[in-house]
């Protein structure tokens, strides 16, 4: 009993010293396993070389490009971007807008030499364009600044005086206001009551022809509107006959006056003579 036992022993012994082996084992074959490996990768490597360092930096350049594209959260457009942060809009020339003088001496005034990248010698004229500016002058304005000067102050104080002239016929005007609005009055007053008197007139003279035929009839008769006619002309003469009457009463009384300054006055003119005098 006591040889069974120690032969268990025994065998546990071994088994227990192979299993401790076997860790040694496995961690030696790994460690060959993985030299291996590395040493093929890098054999790979070094064959492969050239073509993944190039496909590398394609790809990091790709990847900064996107990570640049995606930073830009305003959505400028270059030239605009490139603007709002006080720099060149564009690197090169777009147009040939930006090859002109004006557009280069722009840039240099609002983003400086290093800037704009522009000679600053550009902002100068040559010598042609100073010639054609000093004819231009010449012939746009031959009138030196001291000449100029003294015609704007007399064109200056001509405007004064009209004003002025201006404003004082205004002031004789405004008082003789009340007269010329007097006189108007009058006139209309006179035009009415010529109006009214007309009107009396026609009135008349159409009572005047209805009574002549004793009995109603229509205007627009021509019976009635011959009697009207003939009635009217009457009345014409009648009027023009008291304007000559009246005319001659006041000639007569200027020629009375007339006469009695002569008397006055010592001369031996006529009554006559004097006539003669009025009429002249």
């Amino acid at each position: 009993m006591s040889s069974i036992r120690l032969l268990t022993a025994s065998q546990n012994n071994r088994l227990f010293s192979a299993y401790l082996r076997l860790p040694r084992f496995y961690a030696s074959q790994a460690k060959d396993a993985a030299t291996e490996e590395s040493s093929s990768a890098t054999t790979a490597a070094d064959s492969d070389l050239p073509v993944t360092f190039v496909e590398d930096e394609d790809l990091q350049a790709a990847r900064e490009a996107r990570i640049e594209q995606l930073r830009n959260k305003s959505r400028l457009l270059p030239q605009h971007r490139n603007m709002l942060h006080n720099q060149l809009p564009y690197e090169g020339s777009q147009s040939w807008i930006h090859e002109t003088v004006k557009y280069k001496r722009t840039m240099l005034g609002r983003y400086g030499l290093e800037g704009s990248k522009v000679d600053p010698r550009i902002c100068f004229p040559t010598k042609q364009e100073a010639l054609e500016k000093t004819e231009y002058e010449r012939v746009a304005f031959p009138k030196t600044l001291q000449q100029m000067m003294a015609e704007n102050k007399k064109s200056k104080e001509e405007q004064v005086a009209r004003i002025r002239a201006r404003e004082e016929d205004v002031a004789k005007k405004m008082e003789k206001l009340d007269k010329w609005v007097s006189d108007l009055n009058a006139r209309v007053a006179k035009k009415e009551a010529e109006a009214r008197a007309a009107k009396d007139r026609k009135d008349r003279l159409v009572e005047e022809v209805r009574r002549h035929f004793g009995f109603r009839i229509d205007p627009r008769d021509e019976r009635f509107q011959e009697m009207l006619a003939q009635k009217e002309k009457e009345d014409r003469k009648k009027v023009k006959e008291a304007k000559r009457k009246e005319k001659e009463l006041k000639m007569m009384e200027k020629l009375k006056k007339r006469t009695a300054d002569l008397e006055d006055d010592g001369s031996k003119g006529s009554p006559a003579d004097a006539e003669d005098d009025e009429k002249k």
